[in-house]
């Protein structure tokens, strides 16, 4: 599928679709707890889904009407299958790190697996972690790389170090499976990038009954604890919210988007601080660490293209192993748009100019697809997104959002 889109004037009013990060722990949470969750407006989407079909094939029970989940929890006591259960987590980064953990308590051999891009993201540091503490666990590529091979659950919990540099989700899944470890988990955290994720995950944790104490860069566990079925209803996602804020910015207009917790502990909802350091009537260019806000760096860049001066995105080297190498792809189809850009290891310099349309490459990537679909809302001429049904990874609507504050789109199938 392919989408046009041609200079629009945009303005009106969008519900923020559910968020993904929350959708993913709430389900999870709901199959480790005692008795019977309700989730409400979940964001049913490709990575969504790819965590719901984990979880069946582990042997929960759960049902979907509409953007509603009915799940019966296990309490963690997964059956044993006779065959080895494979796990195929598509694209989704978050369903095969987390699940990776969840894996661990199940007492059936599971191979996680997926698509080759997934197969080329690092989870290295939590198949380490997971083999100290008594898992029998081996990944490809010298256990750096999936496929994920579990051969039954022995998590025994205790003290531990990881690295958090490369990503946060290695934290997020053992700090969820923590209370079912044989004695206290304590984890001694290092370099974590991302942290507002891991925020996420404690917050979900905490609503499902389980406290973790927290001193610093240590999170302590107590083994014993039990999650407790809930009645939830997922909060609206900011970094989906962030493409509509950067559509406003960049064509001077306004744009409503409704469904957002102004109290959230998601890191994306930083996007409206950065908007208002640019200056959203007169943009400039400044200096930012998006360090722990990887999901906004192509909106933050998207709106710097059109500010006065440079732009420089600091912080970010974690994004090249995301769907995409995401900084190359943002330079890549910036430079297309005659926008220039300079790049270190870690960081983009923008020169804010005149957006020209062009041929965008979404590289297999939802939010290269989303951000330059904005930046074609600004650019002179056509611009065309290919492959533009990758939305569905995250925000499946995005397109007909679109289309509803006003952007003159034409979808071609």
């Amino acid at each position: 599928m392919k989408v046009v889109i041609k200079p629009s004037k945009v303005s009106g009013t969008i519900v923020a679709p559910p968020s993904k990060s929350y959708t993913h722990r709430a389900i999870i949470l709901a199959v480790l707890s005692a008795g019977n969750s309700l989730i409400k407006n979940a964001l049913i989407s490709n990575d969504t889904k790819a965590t719901i079909e984990a979880c069946k094939l582990l042997g929960a029970k759960i049902k979907r009407s509409g953007n509603n989940i009915e799940i019966e929890g296990t309490c963690g006591d997964f059956p044993k299958k006779k065959s080895p259960v494979t796990i195929d987590c598509h694209e989704s980064g978050t369903t095969i790190r987390l699940m990776t953990g969840v894996a661990t308590i199940s007492s059936s051999k599971v191979v996680l697996t997926g698509d080759k891009r997934l197969m080329k993201r690092p989870i290295g540091e939590l198949v380490r972690t997971l083999k100290s503490l008594g898992v029998n666990i081996s990944a490809s590529g010298n256990n750096q790389f999936s496929p994920v091979t579990i051969k039954g659950g022995s998590f025994k919990g205790g003290k531990i170090n990881i690295s958090g540099k490369m990503s946060s989700q290695f934290i997020s899944a053992l700090l969820l499976i923590a209370p079912f470890a044989k004695k206290d988990t304590v984890m001694i955290v290092e370099d974590l990038k991302s942290k507002p994720y891991v925020d996420i995950t404690l917050d979900m944790m905490k609503t499902f009954g389980v406290e973790v104490e927290i001193d610093g860069n240590i999170y302590k566990v107590k083994a014993g604890q039990k999650y407790k079925a809930q009645k939830y209803t997922v909060e609206g996602d900011y970094s989906s919210a962030s493409y509509f804020f950067a559509a406003a910015a960049i064509t001077n207009s306004k744009i409503t988007v409704k469904n957002l917790n102004p109290n959230s502990v998601q890191g994306d909802k930083y996007f409206l601080e950065v908007l208002k350091q640019m200056n959203t009537k007169n943009l400039h260019g400044i200096d930012v660490n998006l360090e722990n806000y990887p999901d906004i760096v192509p909106s933050v860049a998207i709106v710097a293209a059109k500010a006065s001066g440079e732009t420089r995105i600091n912080n970010i080297k974690h994004l090249r192993t995301k769907e995409s190498d995401r900084i190359q792809s943002v330079v890549s189809q910036l430079s297309k748009m005659r926008i220039k850009v300079k790049t270190t290891d870690d960081s983009m310099i923008i020169s804010g100019g005149n957006l020209k349309g062009a041929l965008i490459d979404t590289f297999n990537d939802h939010r290269i697809a989303m951000s330059m679909a904005i930046a074609g809302l600004a650019a002179k001429g056509e611009t065309i997104i290919n492959n533009a049904e990758v939305v569905n990874k995250s925000y499946p609507d995005f397109w007909k959002d679109l289309e509803k504050v006003g952007a003159k789109i034409k979808i071609i199938n």
